[in-house]
């Protein structure tokens, strides 16, 4: 086993990356777009290809959140509404911008994860339909998802200094 910089450079931006709860950002979320970073090709172009599909599985997932709290938590509103949001995403999968069905649907699931774990800072007046509560679970755990791509990206390039480039 020979260890590299990459090894270190992850190791203490996970730590590090631990900060964020001091500020009630989901060190989980961060890990989930951290992953991506890895999973996508570890190049700067895992940005352009994830931020679009992110920002429609959290739309979607939002929708479908204030139709199950407009429904007063109605299981069958629920359903009908995860089927739908559903299925846009798997439309939106057959377009370039879209195509990336691992940023889409993590992205989905952490919107549920977080807003009912309540990992987001509340506003004390919910609204209708919860909607504001909404709202800032979007923005809040998106941006955990964007600092862990950016993390992702930190972590190869404080890696890879030094590193002679060989060009092909």
């Amino acid at each position: 086993m020979k260890l590299e910089k990459l090894d270190f450079s992850v190791a203490i931006l996970a730590g590090l990356a631990c900060l964020a709860l001091l500020v009630n950002i989901s060190v989980w979320a961060i890990f989930i777009g951290w992953a991506w970073y890895f999973a996508l090709g570890a190049n700067t172009s895992v940005f352009k290809q994830s931020i679009p599909p992110m920002i429609l599985g959290y739309v979607v997932a939002a929708i479908a959140i204030v139709i199950y709290t407009a429904s007063g938590y109605n299981l069958v509103a629920l359903i009908v509404a995860v089927i739908i949001t559903v299925f846009i995403v798997m439309l939106s999968l057959k377009t370039s911008v879209f195509a990336c069905s691992l940023a889409s649907f993590n992205a989905y699931s952490c919107l549920f994860a977080g807003y009912y774990a309540g990992n987001f800072p509340q506003a004390a007046d919910r609204g209708s339909y919860d909607i504001k509560n909404v709202f800032i679970a979007v923005a809040w755990i998106m941006m955990a998802n964007v600092i862990g791509l950016m993390l992702g990206w930190i972590s190869v390039t404080l890696g890879s200094l030094g590193n002679k480039e060989q060009k092909s």
